[in-house]
């Protein structure tokens, strides 16, 4: 700037201003330039290992019939047991809105064999959902007999009915429909564990259930339900700010309100809980939001979130066809779906979220403590597994005109080698958020027959016992730092 020419004293005031905007602006995330993160990583030997069965997936009732003559689940269909596998699936719930829809017949014998089969061939366990809404109690005990007597190995559990507290507005209503299954149940197959109510998130029906049944021995879990993105239909008006949405740590809020309401009660009494059907929009999910990238980073997020807070599980709702818009219809949110040409399946973008959620939660959840600007959608979760060796996810959410890399400097504890250690990242090759495609774990991507091929990379460092890592926007780092030896 050129003051030359202006008196003296107005000189001095414009240069004091341009200073003071100089000033005011680098203390402001500039776009493209490195964000400091601290992290601190503590181990206080107190926190229970993540559950076995930690992730899950959950599908429609009506994915047991057949559809010209095939079996979706198929124990022969080796794609889709690979995908399940490698993706760390080891909870399948079939029920939701197909399971009291009078449009859908109730799976039987021959429908149940199938499911069963390929649980056992995927190495999962099945939450299996009887119908309430004009169902018979008769019939429910009836084919729990069956399961009882033919899959107890690759049953989890029981349930009854599916957002049962849209249809019977009281707990008192709900109850009285409930209970004959569950009697005539436990009549027919006296050992039966429950997963319940299976009810929209926060309502009442939980609590109240629990108490009902306090002491019985029966229930296994306690259960509801979270969409936490809202409605799918809305979030297609706007997909840029649905994406925005989808990145924000403004989320957090929405997850401690829900888990102060209900997890964190439950975990008072003793009684494990499990989101048994979630994902990000209801209706199907919302289209370029929910099939896009930035619902990879999402529910990374949200599943190490919950995981932290040591719930039981969650089930994210998947399939060729879900509950949407008062019918049945394709999944915006599915995680894989069949390819066109019925050769395998394409996994989504959301797909890579549990992939790499599989690849670095090992072991005990660790207290994590993260300094970094407020407004700076940075998140992290690191765990210790039984050999000593510490996993830990970074994620970066900061994209599009804010898109900063981070700049990570850890804190680890005790007996962690950083001598050797190995990372893993989880990008979309342009950072593009609302790309559908072009998304990888550890350089690999997902095939069509569900194998991977990503891989670890390894680094030297030093045994000081902290370590600085760079994560570029919209991505997130997993690290895998062994004990020392």
């Amino acid at each position: 700037m050129n003051t030359s020419f202006l008196p003296k004293r107005t000189r001095a005031s414009l240069i004091l201003l341009t200073l003071l905007a100089w000033a005011s602006l680098s203390c402001s995330p500039i776009a493209g330039q490195d964000e400091p993160v601290t992290i601190a990583v503590a181990d206080n030997g107190g926190s229970a290992d993540l559950p076995t069965r930690f992730l899950g997936l959950s599908y429609e009732m009506s994915m047991l019939l057949p559809k010209d003559g095939r079996y979706y689940f198929d124990s022969q269909d080796q794609a889709l047991i690979h995908i399940f596998q490698t993706l760390g699936i080891k909870s399948l719930r079939v029920g939701a809105n197909a399971v009291d829809d009078p449009r859908i017949a109730v799976p039987q014998e021959k429908d149940i064999d199938a499911l069963f089969n390929f649980a056992r061939a995927a190495g999962v366990k099945v939450i299996y959902s009887f119908r309430l809404k004009k169902g018979n109690p008769a019939d429910s005990a009836r084919l729990a007999g069956y399961i009882a007597a033919h899959d107890a190995d690759a049953l989890d559990s029981f349930t009854i009915g599916n957002e049962a507290n849209f249809y019977l507005k009281t707990y008192e209503a709900y109850f009285a429909q409930w209970k004959p299954h569950y009697d005539a149940i436990l009549q027919a197959v006296p050992q039966a564990m429950f997963d319940a109510p299976s009810v929209s998130g926060n309502s009442s029906y939980v609590p109240n259930l629990v108490k009902a049944l306090f002491g019985d021995g029966h229930l296994a879990m306690a259960s509801d339900h979270y969409y936490f993105l809202g409605s799918g239909r809305v979030g297609e008006k706007d997909p840029p700010k649905t994406r925005s949405r989808f990145l924000s740590n403004s989320l957090h809020g929405n997850y401690e309100k829900d888990y102060a309401q209900t997890g964190a009660v439950l975990a008072a009494q003793g009684v494990p809980y499990r989101i048994d059907e979630l994902n990000s929009c209801y209706n199907g999910g919302a289209k370029d939001s929910s099939d896009t990238y930035a619902s990879t980073l999402w529910a990374l997020d949200c599943t190490h979130w919950w995981a932290a807070h040591h719930i039981l599980g969650m089930n994210y709702h998947t399939g060729e066809s879900v509950g949407r818009d008062g019918a049945f219809g394709a999944a915006n949110y599915a995680a894989f779906v069949q390819a066109a040409d019925g050769n395998g399946f394409d996994a989504r973008p959301q797909a890579y979220a549990y992939l790499a959620f599989s690849q670095g939660a090992h072991g005990h959840p660790l207290e994590v403590s993260v300094q970094t600007d407020s407004a700076f959608n940075f998140n992290a979760y690191a765990y210790r597994d039984h050999d000593g060796t510490i996993y830990l996810t970074l994620i970066n959410k900061s994209y599009g005109d804010k898109a900063q890399p981070a700049t990570v400097s850890l804190q680890l504890p005790a007996g962690a080698d950083v001598g050797s250690w190995q990372r893993m990242d989880l990008v979309e090759k342009d950072q593009d958020v609302a790309a559908k495609t072009g998304v990888t774990l550890g350089g690999g991507s997902i095939d069509s027959q569900g194998t991977w091929s990503g891989q670890w990379q390894s680094f030297e460092g030093n045994n000081s016992g902290s370590l600085t890592v760079r994560v570029p926007p919209a991505s997130a780092t997993i690290l895998r730092i062994p004990a020392v030896k």
